[in-house]
């Protein structure tokens, strides 16, 4: 038996090898132009390893035998369709759109559909494709099969198109996009993660971020003001009279007269003790048994008390001021204080500050500024001079690297460190910034967990430091904290990153390691409590537990905030909204604002309640992000939307709007202790004044006007504290009147309701701005405007 030309053989579709007739060849090469055109094999669909190798390929990508074989291309040749067969059935019209995805082969398309997600349901084929023909349907050439072959080549291009417009409609939940989570490389690029406020960009950990999440309250408060409706002119009122008691606060400050405003010793000690048994017990600063021997010598001789002494002196007085009462009556003291150390701290020479007493007097600047509300806007930016003089001055190595080092001064570096690596997180948090810092950025190790009186004078290093981490010390809490840092450091650099949304697969991951961590931290901090009652060298209160709790509490905001509009038309992202509204509730528990909380004297629950009501920075940022929360839920509970995915519990409408009920009187407080503006209680008022209209039944126009008519009410109070601020703080009435009345006549005021809710002494984002302002020259970008369908 004759065998065919070995250059004749070739591979069907199941990668059968067959033979095909040879033509024979033309009697005379001159006619050979006048031949019909050869026809083309019928393409290859087996892999080429497959092919080589002679054997039946499944044509997967990579099929099973290369993967079997352990081999490590698995490549397909690509398909060619001569231009005689193309013409023959025309296909589809394709745009030339560079956003349409090009025609891969087959296999492609069964491995892209076998990664996605979820698989979209087949439907009908398109009646403008081309049906697949029947065999022998060509005519004369039916028996060869070449026509019919070219056909369902063209058939099947024409499906893999279908398929790939189909693949490019399906919401991919785990890929790396903004807006739909959707493929990679299909659509438009995504927009910017953040929001632009004329010079400052905030990342997506800022709380701004949930303002999309209200747009009635903000829609209407924002046409109050083009408007001029009451609200408005009542808001007006309230932010001339803030103006005039911040500038009554201010105090001339002098090189000359730093450290000479101290008060009497009796109260001295009492905002000294103040600082110390609450901050200092989380955030080690201070050597406390140094510093105590330097406080007794400073008030036996004040005239030649060291200069960097006085300056961390008056730093703990100020941070000390926000314990005193219930009315921060020491806060324009408080402020004198600030500012005469950040002048200090500016004096030359710069290089005499490069010392670890400067390093400890920049960290109380950092903690002062952001807890006394004195430009607490730009601690982020004083963090980051913290943390690279820091760096400069080696604190990043550890001092086993760095020579030989008494323990004294070792353990000092380390725990600064890590107070340093705390206060960078928390201020990122708030800004809206990445880190700036990984973990490979440094190599210091934690702190001893010993008390301050056991630091001595032998060398770092000979010998084992410290206590079991369950033995309770002075430094037991931060290190309990600090053991979850690196996490949160990953966990605010992906929420920060500019570059495009988070994988909802890393936020799932990264939200069961700080749900790990939550616990872990709860269940040792309260272990170390219990086991230090009693002892009288150190103590662990409510004031140290519940702001650790905080510190990690907080992000699960940070985490989902991102996601949460989506939640509420795709139940595919409920867990989000969960995580957020159960973070939301325990913060506000914390804060005592979600109801009577009960408060001793002894444990450290009053001196929190209290900082939460005079403090500023994380203590009114935090709160304030978690009551916005609470709203959201609450308001879209009303509206009908589903409290659960149907097997889990829904969260209570009464329970929440008591939570939110008891939380209106935290701001107002706040302004009776004299913050300057009312903004915090006006949206609340609003957001309860929306829940019940809609209980209500009351239709779109009707809950509009509850929602003006509750904010006004609330603007009114806020108002009426406000005065009672100005005369408590000796402000002549006639002079807030005039104040009030220059301000009432002046055309276009704008509510920075930027600077009103979070800031201090800051030109914010008012409401026109949001579509109107300028960033250098660039139109502002404005997350996604959450609309409610």
């Amino acid at each position: 038996m004759s065998r065919a030309p070995l250059d004749l053989y070739y591979y069907d579709d199941a990668g059968i090898v067959a033979a095909q007739t040879p033509t024979p060849p033309p009697a005379n090469l001159a006619n050979l132009a006048n031949l019909p055109e050869k026809k083309r094999r019928r393409p290859a669909l087996a892999c080429e390893q497959c092919r080589r190798r002679k054997i039946r390929c499944d044509r997967n990508s990579p099929c099973g035998h290369c993967t079997k074989a352990r081999i490590a291309s698995c490549t397909y040749a690509p398909t060619h369709v001569p231009a005689s067969n193309t013409t023959k059935r025309p296909l589809p019209a394709i745009s030339s759109h560079p956003s349409q995805p090009r025609p891969v082969r087959p296999a492609e398309t069964v491995d892209s559909q076998s990664t996605a997600p979820e698989a979209a349901t087949p439907s009908p084929i398109s009646s403008t494709l081309p049906v697949p023909p029947a065999p022998g349907v060509h005519g004369s050439k039916a028996g060869s099969g070449s026509g019919s072959e070219s056909s369902n080549v063209d058939w099947l291009v024409a499906r893999v198109h279908e398929l790939e417009q189909k693949l490019a409609n399906v919401v991919h939940i785990s890929d790396r996009q903004d807006k739909a989570f959707g493929p990679p490389g299909l659509g438009p690029p995504p927009p910017l993660m953040g929001t632009v406020s004329k010079t400052r960009y905030f990342g997506s950990s800022h709380w701004i971020t949930v303002r999309e999440l209200l747009p009635a309250e903000f829609g209407l408060l924002g046409r109050a003001e083009v408007e001029k409706t009451d609200v408005y002119q009542t808001l007006v009122k309230c932010k001339a009279i803030g103006r005039r008691i911040k500038e009554n606060r201010y105090r001339p400050v002098s090189s000359e007269n730093i450290g000479k405003q101290i008060p009497p010793r009796d109260i001295a000690d009492q905002l000294i003790d103040n600082y110390l048994r609450t901050f200092e017990g989380v955030l080690r600063i201070i050597h406390v048994p140094t510093f105590r021997a330097d406080y007794e010598r400073y008030w036996q001789n004040p005239e030649v008390a060291n200069d960097a002494f006085v300056m961390q002196m008056q730093l703990c007085l100020a941070l000390g001021t926000t314990l005193y009462d219930e009315n921060f009556t020491m806060r324009a003291t408080a402020m004198q204080w600030i500012y005469e150390a950040q002048l200090w701290l500016m004096l030359p020479p710069e290089k005499g500050r490069m010392t670890i007493p400067g390093l400890q007097i920049m960290c109380l600047l950092v903690l002062a500024k952001s807890t006394c509300g004195v430009g607490q806007d730009l601690t982020w930016i004083t963090t980051g001079a913290l943390l690279r003089k820091a760096i400069y001055m080696g604190l990043h190595r550890d001092p086993k690297h760095l020579g030989k080092m008494t323990t004294f001064r070792a353990e000092v570096r380390r725990r600064l460190w890590a107070t340093i690596l705390e206060f960078n997180l928390q201020c990122s948090f708030e800004a809206g910034g990445p880190p700036l810092l990984s973990k490979l950025d440094y190599d210091t190790q934690p702190p001893a967990n010993i008390d301050d009186d056991q630091l001595g004078d032998e060398t770092d290093g000979e010998s084992t430091l410290g206590e079991p981490p369950k033995v309770p010390t002075q430094t037991s809490v931060q290190l309990t904290i600090l053991k979850s840092l690196p996490l949160r450091l990953d966990l605010l650099r992906n929420t920060n990153n500019f570059r495009g949304g988070q994988a909802y697969d890393e936020i799932l991951r990264l939200n069961s390691e700080l749900t790990k961590a939550c616990r872990e931290l709860s269940q040792m901090l309260s272990s170390l409590r219990s086991k230090a009652c009693g002892l009288t060298r150190v103590r662990i209160t409510t004031f140290h537990i519940s702001m650790a709790e905080m510190f990690l509490y907080r992000c699960f905001h940070a985490l989902h905030q991102t996601v949460i509009a989506k939640s509420f038309d795709d139940h595919r992202f409920y867990f989000s909204r969960r995580m957020c509204i159960d973070s939301a509730l325990k913060l506000a528990r914390l804060w005592g604002l979600s109801g009577p909380y009960p408060v001793s004297p002894e444990d450290g629950a009053a001196d929190f309640r209290r900082v939460v009501i005079n403090g500023t920075g994380m203590f009114r940022y935090i709160p304030t992000q978690a009551l916005f929360f609470i709203a959201v839920e609450l308001i879209h509970q009303k509206r009908g939307r589903s409290g659960s995915l149907g097997y889990l519990p829904s969260l209570g409408d009464s329970d929440l709007r008591a939570c939110l009920a008891a939380a209106q009187t935290w701001p107002i407080d706040r302004v009776r202790a004299g913050e300057t503006n009312g903004k915090a209680h006006c949206f609340i008022a609003a957001a309860l004044g929306h829940v019940d209209a809609l209980s209500a039944g009351l239709d779109e126009k009707q809950v509009d006007e509850a929602i003006l008519r509750a904010a006004t009410d609330s603007a009114a109070r806020c108002l009426q504290a406000l005065k009672e601020v100005a005369k408590r703080e000796g402000l002549p009435a006639d002079e807030a009147e005039h104040e009030m009345a220059e301000m009432e006549h002046t055309a276009d005021i704008q509510l920075d309701w930027m600077e009103d809710w979070a800031w201090d002494d800051t030109a914010g984002l008012s409401w026109p701005q949001w579509s109107q302002g300028t960033f250098d020259g660039m139109v502002p970008v404005v997350p996604g405007q959450f609309l409610d369908q």
